[in-house]
């Protein structure tokens, strides 16, 4: 099961921020999660249930799990020409196919980003 594998680090990565706070409690944690990620492809709740069972007897236990979906900078390498005379550079990736909503094609990523990342922790004392 990949995403409690990868919610286990996310809480893991939330314990290490705290360690310095020991009456800190984590109560919402965002995620960003890769817009073109098989986490965004299926239904979230895979993630929500994952981070519910990673968060048992942690300093998150409790939180919220809120996800962001981002994505790179998505460029058509059929449409680019044609956008850069006009201004354009970029298409912003809605879903997870990476399809070009100009031609049907498929688009290229030019900057990578990670599949998921702490954005940020809101925290109880």
């Amino acid at each position: 099961m990949h995403e409690l594998h990868l919610m286990a680090q996310v809480v893991k990565a939330v314990e290490v921020g705290l360690q310095g706070a020991p009456n800190a409690r984590a109560s919402v944690v965002r995620l960003k999660v890769n817009a073109l990620s098989h986490l965004l492809s299926d239904d979230r709740s895979a993630l929500q249930a994952a981070f519910a069972l990673a968060v048992r007897g942690t300093v998150a236990e409790g939180a919220t799990l809120e996800i962001i979906p981002v994505s790179g900078e998505p460029r058509c390498p059929c449409c680019l020409p044609a956008a850069r005379e006009i201004g354009e550079t970029c298409v912003p990736i809605t879903g997870p196919n990476g399809i070009c909503p100009t031609c049907g094609g498929p688009m290229a990523v030019e900057r990578e980003l990670p599949e998921v990342m702490v954005h940020e922790v809101v925290v109880e004392e």
